[in-house]
This record gives C-alpha cells, structure tokens and sequence, in this order.
C-alpha cells in the first residue's frame, strides 16, 4: 500500500466533526507529535461542514466522530459525495460497533478508528492521503488525456490535409472530413474500405517493399506520390506520408497517413517545365532565323539566275507545249522560294503583297505532287466548291498546303490509298480538309505534333513543318483540327478553317 512521507513543514488541514472539545484537541496533539503542523477546525453541524467546503483553501482530510445528537459521520458522508469533493474520510469513534463500521466503509467512507486506538490512526492517515493523491493524480492524468484527445481530434477533423489511421494492413480505422472530401465518399463508407482501393491498379504494388520495412521497424516513415482515384471515377495527383504508430501494452501498431492533393503544385511544374521548353525552344528558332537569313542572302543571287533562264525557255517559241506547261510549274515554284527567301530577309518588315484565290492555290499544289503520287500507288481526289474561286488569301498559305499534302503522301508511304482534298465556304469561313488512309498518327504523339523541334521522321525531318504550317494558319485568323487514328479505319483528317472576310495578311515565312 502506498504511503506519504511525512514532511514536518507540511500544514496538514483537518476538519474535524465532534461535539466535544476536548476529543478534538486530543485528535490535534496526537497528529503534532508526529511531526504534522495542524490546521484544525471543529463543527458539528451540516451547516458547518457546507461552509467549510465552500472555501477556497482545499481540505486534507476529515476526521468524523460517527454518531452526534443532530449531525453524524453518515450525514457528513452524504454531503461530502454530493458536493463532489475527494476527501479521504476516517472515523474515529468510541461507540461503533463492526456491523455499523463495516456498513460506514460500504457507503463510502476509507477507514474508521476506536477511540482507545487511536495508534492506528497516524498509519490509516498516512495510507488515505497517499490513496488520495493517487486519485488525485489519476484524475489529473484523465484530464490531461481528454484535453490531448479533444486537441488532437480538432486537428484531425479540421486539417487542411487528409488525414486517416489504418491498421497495418491498410483497412481504415479513422478519416477526416477532408480526406473523405478528396475521395468523395462519406466516412461511414470509407471505413469499410482500404487505402489501396483508391489507388491507381498500377500503383497499388510500388509500395510494397518499403511498407514492409516501415512495419518491421526498419523505417519510421516514408513519402511517396501516387495517384489516387475519387468516387466519381477521376483522378488527381497526392502526396501521401506513412509514419508507424507503436501504441504501448498490447494494442496493435497502425499507421498514420497524411495525404496532401498536390495537383496546383503538379501543375505549376508542367507549367514551368513548358515555360522553359518554349525558352529553349525560342533560343533554338532564333539561331535557325539567323541561318535562315544567311542562308537566303546565299540562295538569292543564283535564284535570280534560274528566274531569267526560266523567263527565256518561257518565251522561246520553239518550246513543245507540255514541256512549257512543266516549265511554268517550275517556274512558279522558283517564284514561291523567291518569296521564302525575300520573306526571311524582310522578316521584322511589313511587305507589299499579293494574293491568289483559294481553288487556284490548292489546285497548284496539287499538280506538284500528282506524279510523285502516280509513283506510290496513290490517288488525290480533289473536291472543290465552285465559289472557293472567289475568295483570295496570301500565296504563302500554298506552303501550308503543300506541307499538308506532303506530310499526307509520306503517310501512305509503303501502301497504296488516297488522299482527299476538300474546300468549300460556310457561315464565313473557308473550309479545307487534307484527308489520307495512311498509318494514322499514335496518340501519345498528338499533343506534341505542333510543338516546334518535333518529328516523327527521324533524321529526314526538321520538326518545324506543322508549327510553320500552324503559324501561317493562325497569322491569318484561322484555325486548325487534327484527328487520327491507328486502327480501325485508319488514316488522319486536318481541318483548317479561315475567314472570308478578314483582309489577307502577308506572312513571312521561314520555311
């Protein structure tokens, strides 16, 4: 049994309940000879012991003669309980016999005491104040733990992250709100669940190893980033941190998860990681323009060349008609680089220009690659509506054409088909539509086939075709569509459209 050592500088505070005086005083001088300084105080009356224990000073212990005319040990027990005080309570009687004793101890009182005994009474008070400081401390104790489990619950409940206990096999066993808000599923219906069931089926087994040893002991946590997947079926990027929790006595270990949504911060980095992609990029489409304008200083004087020769075979007049008509073609052809060139010189200048109707630049283009298609196997179907001739545009977007067609016939490449070649005008728009029935594009290269730099062909290609191509379209106010497909009815459709309206801009093209 636990003992008090006793302190000769403690003030020992007694109430004492006697109606003799002198049995008081006796009490007060037994407890002094033992080292205890006393602050006593006599009452015989509920009246008394209420006032008393309404005082602020706190009581050590109350001595209580068992039977008074009008107020005895069992009347003072009841008030002493009802006011919710813990008071070790000893009764010190000449008169109590062992059944009343025995039922005192009962209703709630810790020791009693014969009067021609009072021997035992020093070792029952010493045993009842360690009693009560013990209930006292646990009491202490159990605040202090509800106050730790109301703190925690309030940071659980109200974090700005999921949070979540499971056992160490993953089955939850305790959610907040705001994890069960990023799931979407209400924290009833989570507890039945695990945390694997929210993660990607490719995902579900990455962890394993490092969870082992997180259980084990061999580890105190790890962090990782996974996906994970809502109610509704949509995903979303999160950071999930595991720490083992190690409860003392046998209670099993579980784990406590913190799971952050992370996709701001996702999106920030492809943000940052496309910034620095189209910076890398500038940097590299810079020095191709000063190559670009180099190279067309270089090209310039020869073309002027082959522009007279061709302009002398163009007037000779013994000159065979067919070999006149594929003379024009080269001829024109030679006057579409002039405008490259004389366009890269003059790139940061505004140009006169010119502009040619819709139907006579497609049909131009096409005839450029009717034979190279008669080569492959491939037929180019043409169809045009008639009032395509009525709307003229820039001759340069005869390079966007060209390179839709072109990229078309190298898509057959290795098999026969068509390639189908569309213009009509709707609601303000001029409508034209490059089709073939060739490979198809895969769709993981889709999202970067208008990035600049990106190619397909390896070595034979430059990367830049689709993005000029793209620019041009844009420069005039239009837009461009692309779908494809590897299967199936394979082949890819590119839709531009471009307004009727807007006045032709003269584009500088680089390419």
């Amino acid at each position: 049994m636990p003992t008090v050592a006793i302190n000769p500088e403690a003030l020992l505070r007694v109430l004492i309940i006697e109606d003799y005086e002198e049995d008081a005083l006796l009490l007060q001088r037994h407890l002094a000879r033992a080292g205890y300084k006393v602050d006593a105080r006599r009452i015989e009356t509920a009246a008394e012991l209420k006032a008393a224990l309404e005082e602020p000073a706190a009581w050590d212990l109350v001595i209580a003669d068992y039977t008074l005319p009008t107020f005895g040990a069992r009347d003072a027990l009841k008030l002493i309980q009802k006011s919710g005080i813990d008071l070790p309570f000893i009764i010190v009687s000449g008169t109590i016999d062992e059944v009343s004793a025995v039922n005192a101890m009962r209703a709630g009182a810790h020791d009693y005491v014969l009067k021609g005994h009072l021997e035992r009474l020093l070792p029952a008070i010493e045993r009842e104040l360690a009693d009560s400081a013990l209930r006292q401390e646990r009491l202490r104790t159990e605040a202090e733990l509800r106050l730790a489990q109301q703190r925690f619950s309030a940071t659980f409940n109200q974090a700005a992250v999921g949070m979540a206990h499971t056992s160490i096999e993953g089955r939850f066993l305790l959610v907040n709100q705001r994890l069960a808000g990023m799931l979407g599923e209400p924290i009833d219906k989570l507890l039945a669940l695990q945390l694997r069931d929210f993660l990607l089926a490719s995902e579900r087994e990455l962890d394993r190893t490092i969870h082992a040893e997180l259980i084990s002991g061999g580890r105190s946590g790890y962090r990782v980033e996974r996906t994970l997947i809502r109610h509704d079926g949509s995903t979303f990027p999160a950071q999930l941190t595991a720490s083992l929790l190690k409860p003392d006595g046998h209670l099993h270990p579980t784990v406590l998860w913190v799971v952050e949504d992370i996709s701001a911060r996702k999106a920030a980095e492809k943000e940052t990681t496309e910034l620095m992609t189209r910076l890398i990029n500038s940097e590299r489409l810079a020095a191709a323009g000063r190559m670009a304008n180099t190279l067309a200083h270089e090209i310039n004087n020869p073309l002027e060349a082959l522009t007279n020769l061709f302009y002398l075979l163009q007037t000779h007049e013994d000159l065979p008609s067919q070999s006149r008509e594929l003379v024009e073609i080269a001829a024109r052809e030679i006057e579409r680089v002039g405008h490259i060139t004389r366009s890269t010189l003059s790139f940061y200048r505004k140009l006169p220009g010119r502009t040619i109707d819709l139907r006579t630049m497609l049909e131009e283009v096409v005839q450029l690659f009717q034979s190279r298609a008669r080569q492959h196997n491939v037929k180019i179907n043409t169809r045009y509506a008639d009032d395509t001739s009525s709307v003229h545009y820039d001759p340069a977007l005869r390079q966007v054409f060209a390179n839709l067609v072109g990229n078309a016939l190298e898509a057959m490449e290795g098999r026969s088909g068509s390639i189908t070649v569309r213009a009509r005008l709707a609601g303000g728009f001029a409508a034209v539509t490059v089709s073939d029935t060739g490979h198809g594009i895969d769709q993981a290269n889709l999202q970067a086939i208008f990035e600049p730099f990106f190619t397909t062909k390896g070595e034979r290609g430059t990367g830049l075709g689709l993005w000029v191509t793209r620019g041009i379209v844009e420069e005039q106010g239009g837009t461009l569509r692309l779908r494809s497909c590897i299967s199936g009815k394979r082949g890819t459709t590119i839709r531009i459209r471009l307004p009727i309206n807007a006045p032709a801009k003269i584009i500088p093209a680089l390419l």
